[in-house]
């Protein structure tokens, strides 16, 4: 067992901010949000980006399609705060790998050194539309854009062009502040060589503890020696904090939301399948309930190794952001502790 203090924890943590959801949130609750979550003592910001909300799955229950645009939030959040890192998860094959290095650089150089770049597949067919991508060209697109980022950002020169787009020539200026920028990969395992090419750190969805100990780092630890890392891959997950002492209210109220979230099915559907064995269960991977509870699994997933967890405070928008606050400000206030007391 580990014997992590306080702040060692909170240094293991990171939090979601939504540019979307119900309530339309206004750039002041994001900087709010963003703000308390720095005072709280967390890592990181996460910020997804997408062109569009789609109109499918859980996101319809938003009735809105409402979206700030994340590339204006994040320089504004880079500015709002002091120290907190800021991470932003994109769809890299959308766009030409050029835009998003120079992004990025742009962004680390705004946030004196706090940038972490996230490339992900995504999954909804208008991101892909807008970006006039085939879905079947996501993974080239992908490995193209990432090998291209790393020599963009080392100030490499780029002699010839690539499968999918040109880079030849083509220099950025200013460098990132950071000498290397982090870079993770969000996916599953067909994302896992690119990851140990390229990036940082893997960055999976809700895995237990148990998957964390025996699948997880076994595997990341053998991309290590396969590609012949010099500093091993580190693992992040994301996982969900709900802090509540009333049992019938996570019964009745938060489970068949956090049981259509993290099986990205409707509400409806969850209602009808809350008994469902064959779904991933919200009381076998997430950090819900009492704070003791939470504590209980925070601990057990940081025993089992994980780098990083990544907490979604407020059910990826379909609640405000002051859901988020009050829960965010619970798990640092209550849960931390009483994991690294254990």
């Amino acid at each position: 067992m580990a014997d992590d203090s306080v702040e060692e924890i909170l240094k293991k943590l990171r939090v979601y901010l939504f540019p979307w959801g119900a309530d339309g949130p206004t750039i002041d609750s994001m900087v709010e949000f963003a703000q308390k979550a720095e005072e709280l003592g967390f890592e990181a910001i996460h910020v997804p980006w997408h062109f569009t909300m789609p109109k499918t799955a859980s996101f319809a229950a938003f009735g809105t399609r409402y979206l700030f645009d994340p590339l204006v939030l994040m320089p504004i959040i880079a500015r709002e705060t002091k120290r907190i890192k800021v991470a932003f998860e994109f769809v890299a094959p959308t766009l030409h790998p050029f835009v998003w290095a120079q992004y990025f650089s742009t962004l680390d150089n705004a946030s004196n050194g706090r940038a972490v770049a996230v490339p992900v597949l995504g999954w909804w067919d208008e991101d892909f539309s807008v970006g006039m991508v085939k879905t079947t060209e996501r993974g080239r697109r992908m490995d193209e854009a990432m090998s291209t980022f790393r020599q963009l950002w080392n100030g490499e020169d780029i002699t010839e062009a690539g499968r999918i787009w040109d880079s030849t020539g083509l220099e950025i200026t200013p460098k990132p502040v950071q000498q290397r920028l982090p870079m993770w990969v969000g996916g599953g395992e067909k994302s896992l060589n690119r990851t140990a090419k390229w990036a940082d750190a893997f960055y999976p969805l809700f895995p237990t503890p148990d998957e964390i100990k025996n699948e997880l780092l076994p595997t990341l630890r053998a991309k290590d020696e396969e590609f012949g890392r010099t500093t091993p891959l580190e693992l992040a997950a994301v996982n969900y904090g709900m802090i509540s002492d009333d049992e019938a209210w996570m019964k009745d109220w938060a489970l068949p939301r956090l049981l259509a979230r993290i099986n990205g099915i409707t509400f409806d559907e969850a209602l009808t399948r809350i008994d469902d064995p064959t779904l991933n269960r919200p009381e076998e991977r997430l950090m819900i309930g009492s704070a003791e509870q939470a504590a209980k699994r925070l601990r057990e997933n940081l025993d089992a190794g994980v780098d990083h967890l990544v907490l979604d405070f407020y059910l990826h928008g379909w609640e405000d952001s002051k859901f988020g606050i009050e829960h965010m400000t619970r798990f640092a206030k209550e849960v931390v502790p009483l994991a690294a007391a254990k």
